[in-house]
């Protein structure tokens, strides 16, 4: 699910004790799951593309206009500790 989601879910898991048991991976990459990624709290975070994101969106209305019809990968990253 999405970072605040899961940094929340962090919260409920440090405060059972199970932080070393259970591992937790968010979706976005915001500023405070990143910091969780590096203090080793958090396994790792999705970081999306919106650069790439609005490229593709450009191009898939283009390609929709033209053959009535679209598919749409997107690519993304994953934020794990170094």
């Amino acid at each position: 699910h999405n970072d605040e989601m899961a940094l929340g879910a962090i919260e409920a898991i440090k405060a059972a004790g199970l932080l070393d048991k259970i591992k937790v991976v968010g979706f976005d990459a915001v500023d405070d799951a990143v910091a969780a990624v590096n203090a080793g709290e958090m396994a790792a975070t999705v970081a999306q593309q919106p650069f790439v994101m609005g490229q593709l969106a450009v191009v898939k209305a283009f390609e929709y206009l033209t053959t009535g019809t679209i598919y749409i990968p997107v690519d993304l990253q994953l934020v794990t500790l170094k």
